[in-house]
């Protein structure tokens, strides 16, 4: 596989699924002081992260589940974030600015936070109230492994999620899978990228619980890392104003989701042949897990996303335009 280092990806698997008894015990802790709602504040790709597990919460709990950008809520507040709610937030540097001020300004209202931070000792895994360290370089699937021990922790103490122990060792088992994932995708990844790297202009659809990776894909990957000009929309939202951008030689990929709003992706899937010759189609129900129970199956797309998308398509596009992923002009360059 491409630029892609497998003994270093199990390894950090392993590194990660070691945190699953602090998370637990973090978990247990909370449940038992008790908290009214939970709050997912973040910035740019942590934020992204946050929105697959903000989405399947909210339909697996009667808990109220809110998504805020960390840059915002400082400044607009949210009358349902109180000193009885649960804040769950990201960081990889530990340091990003809005994530840091946000997590300071709720710790000083007396709300706490829970904080997954890339680097030990960095500012935010020292402001938060219970932090857990994320000991892989780059795999958002590692933070999803985490962040769905957490929060499938809690509901499991709320009588919601009876299966948890089961879910929680089925999870030691996806790395090995995304593995093979990426292994099967990498020759349409090739061809993705062949086709659109080069494009002036390149259009992303697809949805639910996948809807963070796609996001994140564009904006952080094609536009922050690979300077490419993009368009990325919900296959909800797809026929309510995108669809007239779409023309004969118009690149576009749809990303097909396995779950409930499958439909609302066939419904795009079988629009665009009428209209556009330069489409691709990534269905996630061919990306089949080994050990992992279809009742889970839904609440695991974002990871499979993650690692064929954002891991593997990422480095075909890096290899086919010759511009590395770690070039930027302006993020962190200067002050702004």
């Amino acid at each position: 596989m491409y630029n892609f280092d497998e003994k270093s990806y199990r390894k950090e698997a392993e590194l990660t699924y070691e945190t699953r008894t602090d998370i637990e015990q973090i978990a247990d802790m909370i449940s038992k002081e008790g908290f009214s709602n939970i709050f997912f504040i973040a910035s740019g790709g942590s934020l992204a992260i946050m929105n697959p597990v903000h989405y399947v919460l909210k339909q697996r709990t009667a808990i109220p589940v809110y998504l805020e950008v960390a840059a915002e809520v400082i400044h607009t507040g949210n009358k349902e974030l109180t000193k009885d709610s649960l804040v769950i937030t990201a960081s990889k540097s530990g340091t990003t600015k809005e994530t840091v001020a946000v997590t300071k300004w709720c710790i000083e209202q007396g709300i706490r936070v829970f904080a997954l931070c890339g680097k030990m000792d960095s500012p935010l895994s020292q402001l938060a109230t219970y932090s857990v360290i994320g000991k892989a370089k780059d795999a958002p699937e590692f933070e999803y492994m985490q962040l769905f021990m957490f929060t499938m922790r809690l509901l499991h103490n709320n009588c919601e999620f009876p299966d948890y122990n089961r879910f929680a060792d089925q999870l030691a088992t996806l790395p090995k899978d995304l593995i093979r994932f990426r292994d099967e995708f990498e020759p349409q990844a090739m061809k993705i990228a062949e086709v659109c790297h080069k494009e002036p202009y390149q259009m992303w659809i697809g949805g639910g619980s996948i809807w963070g990776e796609i996001y994140s894909f564009t904006m952080c990957v094609l536009e922050e890392m690979q300077w490419n000009r993009t368009k990325a929309v919900t296959s909800a939202e797809f026929f309510h104003g995108t669809l007239e951008l779409v023309e004969k030689d118009t690149p576009v990929v749809l990303v097909k989701n396995d779950d409930n709003t499958r439909m609302l992706d066939e419904r795009v899937e079988n629009f665009l042949p009428k209209v556009c010759d330069k489409y691709f189609v990534i269905d996630l129900h061919n990306f089949r897990f080994s050990q992992i129970d279809d009742q889970f199956r839904a609440i695991l797309m974002a990871p499979i996303c993650s690692a064929i998308i954002g891991d593997c398509l990422s480095a075909h596009y890096e290899k086919c335009s010759g511009h590395s992923l770690d070039i930027r002009r302006y993020y962190r360059q200067m002050e702004y």
